[in-house]
């Protein structure tokens, strides 16, 4: 039996797609058939013939790990099918980047299959998923690690001129994830799939933090879901040894409930907050100094752990703080523009900062209103998320002693890399945190100052 917030999600989809959701907005989720189980390889192989019969043109893409652990199996499942296949070299990992899409893309137009299929990770699915938007063919995914969310969601993370970007892409139709496969994938990829739902503690906060102060349109069904399911992956974590299958499926279901959350609202606002900008950062610049550790919920859970001690201090102290208006006002509008005072490592991310810089409003009344808000709800913002920091906490003592390598030092991540993304993660993401609360108020430093004595402390 699944999970109960992907059983929930997916009784409330319509036959249309729609989501039945009290937000009163219509949330569309792109996806006919999710297979999870321990046969879900040999009933993915059946279903392909019930809704494509004929002997379909399928298009596989695999890489050299995957091929073995999966890829080789399936294509012999669906063998009255006429099978293209690409498998990509295991090592070095394979690179998302826009010229292996256009090549993929290109090869696919060739050869004119009928279904594209990804049997693989996070890249692999990327790749697919934004090969299948360019070249019109619809797409299935085969899971085969549970380390990140990427499989059910609408964007792949493509590297375009040396940055990741989350482009649109085409959720895949059919899921599948037997759990017997996910199960042998190599141990950091399901600590690296815990550490990316770690973040969903960060995101849940910081939602509705923009909410209260800023007025961001939230849907407490959607939050609630994507929360939801890193809570039962977390808790079935703690029973790993005794019902090792049950926590992959839990693990593996609370991934996919996080894509279709993003999926459904249209941005990654369910799942990501400012841990995932650090972490993209690092990954950006390079920071991290060995592939093995080079795992992108590797570095988000390493960043949820580095700005924990922050947000701890800094909603500790917020009951106290008193806002003086007029004086703040004056105060941001005096600062000088934001290129005039960035620091010089940031100039290779200069275009991206300005890309994100351009989305904001900054304007007298908009700041008066943000501390405004903020001060008529201060108590209850504080209310809010002092739980969430708590849960987070024992999270993060829960796989600490599961072995997660939340060390910057074990990481390797370099030292002049840690907490550069920190002191300017409000220029790197256009998107309303507790960074931005604590520069409107005149704290940021104090905020960045808790975080830096928790790594050179």
């Amino acid at each position: 039996m699944s999970t109960s917030s992907l059983r929930e999600l997916l009784e409330r989809l319509g036959p249309d797609g729609v989501l039945a959701c009290t937000c009163g907005k219509h949330h569309r989720i792109s996806v006919k058939q999710v297979l999870v189980g321990e046969d879900a390889l040999r009933e993915s192989a059946e279903l392909l013939r019930q809704q494509r019969g004929g002997g379909p043109v399928l298009w596989v893409l695999s890489d050299e790990h995957t091929e073995a652990a999966a890829a080789e199996r399936w294509k012999t499942a669906v063998s009255a099918s006429r099978i293209a296949a690409r498998v990509l070299p295991g090592e070095p990992r394979p690179v998302p980047t826009l010229a292996l899409v256009n090549e993929l893309s290109a090869e696919v137009r060739a050869l004119s299959p009928d279904l594209l299929v990804s049997v693989g990770s996070g890249v692999i699915s990327d790749l697919v998923k934004k090969v299948s938007l360019d070249t019109g063919v619809p797409n299935w995914c085969v899971v085969t690690a549970p380390s990140v969310d990427a499989y059910s969601s609408a964007t792949a993370a493509i590297r375009i001129e040396g940055y990741h970007r989350a482009v649109p892409a085409r959720p895949s139709e059919v899921i599948v994830a037997d759990v017997e496969v996910i199960a042998r994938a190599p141990h950091p990829l399901f600590l690296a799939g815990l550490g990316d739902l770690l973040a969903k503690y960060l995101a849940h906060l910081d939602w509705n933090l923009a909410r209260t102060v800023t007025r961001e349109s939230l849907c407490d069904t959607i939050a609630g879901l994507a929360l939801g399911s890193a809570r039962e992956a977390l808790a079935a974590a703690r029973t790993w040894q005794a019902h090792p299958l049950a926590a992959v499926r839990s693990l593996t279901e609370a991934a996919l409930v996080s894509g279709f959350a993003m999926q459904a609202l249209g941005s990654s606002r369910p799942a990501a907050s400012a841990e995932h900008t650090i972490a993209h950062f690092w990954e950006m610049a390079g920071a991290v100094a060995e592939e093995e550790h080079d795992l992108h919920g590797l570095l988000v859970g390493a960043a949820c752990r580095l700005v924990l001690p922050g947000y701890v201090d800094w909603y500790r102290r917020l009951a106290e703080t008193q806002v003086d208006l007029e004086g703040r006002l004056m105060a941001l509008e005096q600062e000088p523009p934001w290129d005039e005072r960035l620091e010089a490592k940031m100039g290779p991310f200069r275009h991206k900062i300005a890309e994100e810089m351009r989305g904001r409003v900054r304007d007298r009344a908009t700041l008066a209103q943000h501390l405004g808000a903020f001060a008529r709800e201060r108590e209850s913002i504080q209310r809010m998320a002092e739980p969430l920091l708590r849960e987070l906490s024992d999270a993060i003592t829960l796989l600490a002693g599961a072995g997660f390598p939340f060390s910057l030092d074990e990481l390797g991540i370099d030292e002049h890399y840690r907490l550069l993304p920190v002191r300017n993660v409000r220029l790197l993401r256009n998107r309303y945190t507790t960074f931005d609360l604590a520069h409107e108020l005149g704290q940021e430093e104090a905020l960045v100052a808790a975080i830096s004595r928790g790594v050179l402390g």
